[in-house]
This record gives structure tokens, sequence and C-alpha cells, in this order.
């Protein structure tokens, strides 16, 4: 896939988002809403989404993986037609367990590893070089532009 057709639909995420915020409520009340939700499986669903959150360096993306997730859980908690179906989702998963531990092996990275997580690493080493003068106030770290789709798209037209 185009880097910059994956740009377009992160965009038109963001923009469902704001939509579903403003018509289901805010972030916030979603997440004080699972907060106090009384049914066991989307409390435990609830904590792990904000564990994977809470490993996230950036702000920006820690919430956003918040808001998505938190997003997912509220609606399948609250659509009573569609819990029954969540639930058995859920069951097949857990019947299943050892066949996805094992197919979960190539992709499973520790927090750090993270995409996001080594990309906010790469920003904090741009701001050090600047800072130190090696490199211009406009210019980016080479470790932060593997990180930049249009940089990436140029690389890719230039090896094509």
């Amino acid at each position: 896939m185009d880097i910059m057709a994956v740009e377009s639909k992160k965009f038109l995420l963001k923009m469902t988002m704001k939509y579903l915020h403003k018509k289901l409520g805010s972030g916030k009340e979603i997440h004080q809403d699972l907060e106090a939700c009384a049914n066991p499986v989307f409390q435990i669903l609830f904590s792990i989404f904000n564990e994977a959150a809470s490993n996230v360096k950036e702000e920006y993306q820690r919430n956003m993986i918040r808001e998505v997730g938190e997003l997912g859980l509220f609606i399948a908690n609250k659509d009573t037609g569609y819990r029954p179906i969540i639930m058995w989702i859920i069951n097949e998963i857990l019947n299943n367990k050892e066949e996805l531990e094992k197919a979960l092996e190539l992709y499973l990275q520790d927090p750090d590893e993270w995409y996001v997580n080594v990309w906010h690493e790469s920003k904090k080493r741009t701001a050090e070089l600047k800072k130190k003068g090696k490199i211009p106030k406009h210019a980016m770290s080479a470790e932060e532009t593997i990180f930049t789709p249009a940089l990436q798209a140029e690389r890719l037209k230039k090896i094509k």
C-alpha cells in the first residue's frame, strides 16, 4: 500500500473519532463510563487497553490508543445486540489460545520496541542534535526520517 494512502486513512479515522465523540460523549465521559462498568469482561479488557496505552511514550499516540480502544469497548458494551457476539468472539480467542500464542511469536514486541516508542526516541534524538547545533533548525535526525512518510516515499521512488 502507498505510504501516503495510509496517511489519508488515518486522517479519516481522526475525523470519524471526532464525530463519534460529538454524538456519543467525550473521551473523558466514555473513559469514566468504562471505569464504572459492572461487566467483569469489559473491566478486564478496559484494564488491558489502559495498560497498553500507558506504555506508549508519546502523549498524542497514547491518547489515540486509549480513545480508539475505549470507544470500541464502549460500543461493544452498550450495544446489547452485539454484546453476545463479542463474548462469543472472546471465548473463541480463548479456545484458540495455543494457536494464537504460536502465531504471535513473530509479532510480539516489548513496549520499548513498538514503532510509536522508537519514533518518539528518534524525535528526542533530533531535538538533541538541534540543541548541540549538529543539524539545522528544520532538519531531522537520520533516525527520525525513517518515520516520515513523505521522505520514505521519495526514497522509494529513487529505488524503483
